[in-house]
């Protein structure tokens, strides 16, 4: 394969370049896209995406029957000398231009949406016989977008000129690259993607990114998380947006979702759903996580056991300290709030508080009737927000546990809750 001492080039600079047979020199087509695996690190070309006549479908030639390459010239070919198709690639082998080029995709660097301009390719070592392509980076800068229009030398020959400096390349590597949606062989988008990428970010960021991008796309993107981090991103979006995501999923994948949010959160959102959708979740989920929504779901919107979570870590005054602190090194994950064990005697009644930190101060053999505080503050199941409002500020907590007429716990309401059912706009609104 001959070649130019280039070692990266463009994905613009190979697109239209004619495909001819190496034999015979006969024009094949144009080369309109090229398939790659992503079974490595970096994805690799495994084909060639051409386009032969007018009418008929693109042609897959497989990158092995690639024998003679000139840079930015022409690309030949050698086919089967019995005329026979070239096996088509397998499924998995995804489109680079229709799965990247102008589309949008996820920085997982930077945590936001971008643009792809071009793709940078690595040409292998030259002295190979069949020399590889791998996808190293995309262009997401405008250099990317000078160089497809053709204009890129003139446009920096003038910039140079007025600020004695070249117009930077702005690039993201393949490895912190995630795309919202992939193309292949036979142009189905797979909307479900390897998410590994996306567990880097914090739900928080998540979400912000989701924000970002239309209906179809953020659905399959929380379809390709776990259910755990699912939930954690949806509880973090506009209730507007999550509410079109779970409108638009089915009630058997929408269920485990569910199921890992915050009991509040679930509720709130369910409520807000048709009844049919409602129902056909509930059918879907365990049937003491149903009931337990259904009872939610009776409380008043300005009472505080309509805010509340009814996951919070219980504690028996006959237990250790050690004994506690592995229970909540187990269930911390799934928990809104972990600081606090709320202890609880054989009758479910709220008989103290001990804090992570009191844990932690104490011998492990020590017992939680020995270093709770005794006579916590509580509010009833139906006092209004506004006044448990005025206990966060009071007293600064963190959380407030939640009796029912009997005294029996529960749930807890965080300060975040309050604030969110005082103030939905903060909730709302995209931060400044």
């Amino acid at each position: 394969m001959a070649l130019e001492v280039v070692k990266f080039s463009y994905l613009s600079e190979f697109l239209s370049l004619p495909v001819y047979h190496a034999g015979t020199n006969k024009r094949i087509g144009r080369l309109i896209d090229f398939a790659a695996s992503t079974s490595q690190v970096y994805p690799r070309v495994t084909g060639l995406i051409v386009h032969t006549a007018y009418g008929k479908p693109p042609k897959y030639i497989p990158w092995t029957c690639v024998k003679r390459f000139v840079f930015k010239d022409q690309i030949g070919v050698e086919l089967p000398p019995d005329g026979t198709e070239p096996v088509r690639g397998a499924e998995n082998e995804i489109l680079i231009r229709k799965t990247f080029l102008d589309k949008q995709i996820i920085s997982i660097s930077g945590y936001k949406i971008v643009r792809v301009n071009d793709i940078q390719l690595l040409i292998e070592d030259k002295s190979k016989e069949i020399s590889n392509l791998w996808v190293v980076h995309i262009d997401i800068g405008v250099r990317g977008i000078l160089r497809r229009l053709g204009f890129l030398r003139i446009v920096n020959s003038a910039f140079r000129w007025v600020t004695d400096r070249d117009i930077k390349d702005r690039f993201v590597s393949w490895k912190y690259v995630q795309p919202t949606a992939t193309e292949t062989l036979n142009s189905s988008v797979q909307i479900k993607m390897d998410s590994s990428k996306l567990s880097e970010i914090h739900p928080a960021d998540l979400a912000d990114i989701l924000e970002d991008l239309g209906t179809d796309e953020r659905t399959a993107l929380i379809l390709s998380l776990d259910y755990f981090t699912a939930a954690q991103t949806l509880q973090e979006m506009q209730f507007k947006n999550r509410l079109q995501i779970v409108e638009s999923l089915e009630p058997e994948k929408l269920a485990p979702i569910i199921n890992e949010m915050q009991m509040d959160e679930a509720v709130d959102l369910l409520d807000a759903c048709e009844n049919a959708k409602r129902q056909a979740v509930y059918t879907a989920l365990p049937a003491e996580k149903t009931q337990e929504l259904k009872e939610l779901s009776r409380y008043s919107a300005y009472s505080v056991g309509g805010i509340m979570t009814t996951d919070f870590i219980a504690a028996r005054p006959s237990e250790t300290a050690s004994a506690v602190l592995e229970r909540i090194r187990k269930e911390c994950e799934k928990l809104e709030m972990y600081r606090y064990a709320y202890v609880l005697d054989d009758r479910e009644h709220l008989a103290g508080i001990v804090s992570l930190r009191t844990l932690f101060l104490n011998d492990a053999a020590a017992l939680i009737a020995d270093i709770m505080t005794d006579q916590p503050v509580s509010v009833q199941i139906d006092t209004r927000i506004r006044r448990v409002a005025r206990l966060f500020f009071k007293y600064n907590f963190e959380a407030i546990p939640v009796l029912d007429d009997d005294e029996r716990m529960q749930g807890i309401v965080s300060f975040r809750d309050v604030l969110a059912a005082f103030y939905p706009e903060i909730k709302e609104e995209e931060t400044v």
